[in-house]
């Protein structure tokens, strides 16, 4: 009978240590807010901004911030990094961002051409009732 309790509390911690990475993440969280602004799920990406943040922004002005982004500004390439701080988090994200050179030319005199540059942008998180959310609105990731 002992050896059923002990393998019974065996698989039991062993079930709780696998589940343990299963729920909300910084990583989940940006990635999460990446597709469903893509997928122009405003509402859902509004649950995923701190609770600070939708103090000072309703949710109307929240879907006008979405709508007036410029969707060629920024590309989402991937999570680098996550940095965890007990309740706070940082989040790497490696973006394609674009400007525009102007070029001079003889034949044409002034050309216009976008440019791109892969950089990293840091997203801040905060942990509020087990999930993490966005602290300001992510720029990059529209």
């Amino acid at each position: 009978m002992k050896k059923v309790i002990i393998a019974i509390m065996m698989l039991a911690v062993v079930l709780t240590a696998g589940c343990a990475g299963i729920g909300s993440s910084p990583t989940k969280t940006v990635e999460n807010f990446a597709s469903q602004f893509d997928e122009g799920n405003y509402d859902t990406c509004y649950d995923l901004m701190s609770s600070d943040y939708k103090g000072e922004t309703g949710l109307a002005d929240f879907v006008d911030i979405c709508k007036d982004m410029n969707p060629d500004k920024y590309e989402f390439i991937e999570v680098t990094k996550e940095y965890i701080d007990e309740d706070t988090a940082v989040v790497d994200v490696l973006v394609n961002e674009s400007s525009v050179a102007i070029k001079f030319s003889l034949k044409n005199l002034i050309e216009v051409e976008p440019e791109f540059e892969e950089i990293t942008k840091q997203i801040e998180l905060v942990k509020q009732e087990d999930e993490w959310k966005i602290t300001e609105f992510p720029y990059v990731l529209t």
